[in-house]
């Protein structure tokens, strides 16, 4: 039996950072209900980010598929007192709901933690914004893009030529997803040892901030500002970079003494550790330029895949710079489980897939059990479960209400 089996959560978010926070109970066996607006679902579903119009066109954009699969959708208007109502009968039966909207719009419908707490003691209730519930900027609208530029994360990603960049996929809504799915089970089980509820309050500003700790914790104590960092890793280490090989660039972090060592004795140029200049760390990062140089001439000499095969066996942390399509075909990634294929879907008319949990348990653990719903897919099903009958659905239907 998975670990969140009979645990039923009320999915009243969007986008992507509440998705796909509920997204990772689904994958262990909670039963996620989506809530989405009549005649438009989840905004994501129209996504112009995605690269391909078909999947937008039909409301299954890429940018929907990830956080979606094993969930059932229902429409429902929470501005109408109809949609309001069965929104409690939902809240009733349930553990946890999950909302990102701006800070205080949950109130405001009449639908905030404490209105809820009082027909369900138990609920644990977690809210994702971008800065928080009571912050100053808590009413103002945020996006991944956006909270990288407020966090400071973008001043260290880029060169002094092309100035601050965005990291290219959208982490801090990933991180602030996994980041309320893990408040969430924590709380779970803080209520299975006290018995009370929760209100879990997740800021993407905060997430991505944590994100940045040791860089943070480094400038609080030292006062040295952080700069761009796009060219080598940021460590303190002259064994750390990208270097050129025959046939393109290889990820070296040597962070370690004995790493760098290594490094140095399989390139053969071992004998500048008695050079003062390369002795220790410290005088290694003084003179990194010319260590650099000594380090790219012998790397020029092989591909990047034999230097990686050859540093890797001498104990040397390195990899080559992968496409996304040489990543997910290699031994590492394919047939391990991560990606989980969904067959000609009915609803594309194409095969999907979708990325798992990033873990395995030993039994019961993660796994991917349907797809991606469709806009209010579910609705009947859930609505019946609740009590309705099929005229009492069809009038909501009629009404706009789902």
């Amino acid at each position: 039996m998975q670990a969140l089996h009979g645990i039923r959560v009320i999915d009243v978010s969007r986008v992507v950072a509440g998705p796909f926070c509920t997204y990772q109970l689904a994958l262990m066996g909670a039963d996620v209900i989506k809530i989405e607006e009549p005649g438009k679902g989840d905004p994501v579903r129209w996504s112009a980010s995605g690269t391909d119009s078909r999947f937008r066109d039909i409301g299954m954009a890429t940018t929907f598929l990830p956080q979606n699969s094993n969930k059932r959708s229902i429409t429902l208007d929470l501005r109408k007192e109809e949609g309001k109502a069965i929104f409690r009968q939902l809240v009733q039966g349930a553990d946890v709901v999950v909302e990102n909207f701006r800070a205080g719009v949950m109130d405001g419908l009449g639908l905030g933690y404490n209105a809820l707490l009082e027909i369900n003691p138990k609920l644990i209730f977690c809210s994702l914004t971008g800065y928080g519930q009571h912050q100053p900027k808590g009413q103002h609208r945020a996006y991944d893009g956006l909270i990288q530029a407020a966090s400071g994360m973008m001043t260290m990603v880029g060169t002094k030529d092309t100035g601050p960049l965005k990291v290219g996929p959208v982490i801090v809504d990933y991180t602030t997803g996994l980041v309320g799915a893990y408040a969430i089970g924590m709380a779970l089980l803080q209520r299975h040892q006290t018995g009370k509820g929760q209100y879990i309050d997740v800021s993407m500003l905060n997430t991505a901030l944590t994100m940045m700790s040791a860089i943070i914790v480094d400038y609080k104590c030292t006062g040295h500002e952080p700069s761009l960092e796009a060219q080598r890793t940021a460590t303190r280490s002259a064994t750390s970079g990208y270097y050129e090989t025959a046939d393109g660039k290889l990820a070296i972090t040597a962070i370690e003494d004995h790493q760098a060592k290594r490094l140095m004795n399989t390139l053969g140029i071992g004998h500048l550790l008695g050079d003062p200049r390369f002795a220790d760390p410290e005088e290694r990062m003084q003179h990194r330029s010319e260590l650099t140089a000594e380090i790219s001439k012998v790397l020029a000499t092989r591909t990047s895949e034999e230097w990686e095969d050859i540093l890797s066996d001498a104990g040397v942390p390195c990899s080559l710079i992968r496409t996304i399509p040489e990543i997910l075909n290699h031994p590492q990634v394919a047939g391990h489980g991560l990606l989980h294929t969904f067959p000609n879907l009915e609803s594309t008319r194409s095969d999907v897939t979708v990325v798992g949990a990033a873990f395995k348990f030993e039994h019961d653990g993660p796994a991917v059990t349907s797809p991606p719903p469709t806009v209010g897919q579910h609705a009947d099903e859930v609505l019946k479960e609740l009590g309705y009958n099929s005229e009492q659905i069809e009038a909501l239907r009629g009404n706009g209400v789902i």
